[in-house]
């Protein structure tokens, strides 16, 4: 939990300071690598939002 709390930290402080659109998105992605470690649930319902359905 407090490797996410900081990932969160880190971003909130260094994305004010004008990330590029790529680095935001592979930041962000790493921070729900870290809630999905947490709550695997989360994994889970997530993709139902990532894959289309058929």
């Amino acid at each position: 939990m407090a490797r996410l709390t900081q990932a969160i930290d880190d971003l909130a402080a260094e994305g004010l300071a004008g990330l590029p659109p790529e680095t935001l998105v592979e930041r962000v992605a790493g921070i729900w690598s870290l809630v999905e470690g947490i709550d695997p649930e989360i994994a889970r319902r997530r993709t139902r939002y990532t894959t289309p359905e058929t």
